[in-house]
């Protein structure tokens, strides 16, 4: 072998040895993203079963989370219970449920920045809240289990956890009190969380009256300025309400959507009348003229 053949032969093999590490760095790499994206998925999957998120701030207001498992919630004093509001609202009879006391749960966290309520943010965007004072007031739970009665049909987000009124109290008829889906609380303020929608509450008792109606039975899937869920459409996009065609609409829209014969048993007609409904469109458009202002 002359010197120049010996010389390609010496370039040839450090070029192959050198595409072989490279090689085995690029084989390496893509075991480790694997393991890593099937660790990702496993957590995933658990967290979408049977772990739930619990947020909170400290004393600093620095957010953390913690996850709690379905069996470490039920080890609360989950109890076999009815729910005669619940079967009202959702057009059902005898249905049976394993739940643990809210307030149990809530007395586990120690809370540093006067938070009063609890927001329910749900696998399906709905997002319910759910104050303190009604918590106590109402001695509300949280199903882990439900069992439907026999042959009745069960929409895909009526899943635990769910909150749930006991036989023994009355609360207002209202969709506050019917959260299902739920994947985390979260410990909130009452006054920060409705900050920005109670700058029109003043305008006029009509527009005040639609935001109590709203909050407690609208806000909770058609989000307003960062608040609320976004299981359903933005309604200031989707209705002109300084318009009367619009307002008609929207008006037609609810009923056909709403009503109880709604497939989905979305029933939102039986917590709002038609006149509740219309001061909700004045505060709708009270809130779209302070934008404009």
């Amino acid at each position: 072998m002359n010197s120049k053949s010996l010389k390609t032969f010496i370039y040839n093999r450090g070029f192959l040895q050198v595409r072989q590490i490279f090689c085995g760095f690029i084989v390496i790499f893509l075991l480790i993203s694997a393991s890593c994206a099937g660790k990702q998925e496993k957590v995933k999957e658990l967290g979408s079963k049977s772990v739930y998120r619990i947020t909170l701030s400290d004393s600093f207001s620095k957010v953390s989370s913690k996850l709690w498992t379905l069996a470490k919630i039920e080890a609360l004093g989950a109890r076999k219970m009815p729910s005669s509001y619940f079967d009202r609202a959702m057009k059902y009879n005898g249905t049976e449920f394993e739940a643990i006391s809210l307030l149990k749960l809530i007395d586990q966290f120690q809370l540093k920045n006067g938070e009063d309520a609890i927001l329910l943010n749900c696998f399906d965007d709905y997002q319910g809240l759910l104050s303190f004072s009604d918590i106590h007031r109402y001695d509300l739970h949280l199903a882990t289990k439900i069992k439907v009665s026999l042959g009745s049909s069960k929409p895909d987000w009526l899943n635990p956890l769910l909150v749930i009124v006991p036989d023994s109290k009355d609360p207002p008829f209202e969709e506050r009190f019917l959260t299902a889906n739920i994947r985390e609380i979260q410990f909130v303020k009452l006054s920060d969380y409705y900050m920005p929608l109670k700058k029109v509450t003043n305008i006029s008792s009509e527009a005040g009256q639609g935001f109590a109606i709203y909050k407690n039975n609208c806000l909770f899937c058609h989000s307003l300025k960062g608040r609320g869920g976004n299981k359903g459409v933005y309604l200031l996009d989707q209705y002109s309400f300084s318009k009367l065609e619009g307002q008609e609409k929207f008006l037609n829209d609810f009923k056909s959507f709403h009503d109880k014969t709604n497939v989905d048993k979305q029933d939102i007609e039986q917590f709002v009348t038609g006149n509740q409904l219309k001061t909700v469109m004045s505060f709708l458009l009270a809130l779209i003229k302070v934008d404009e202002n």
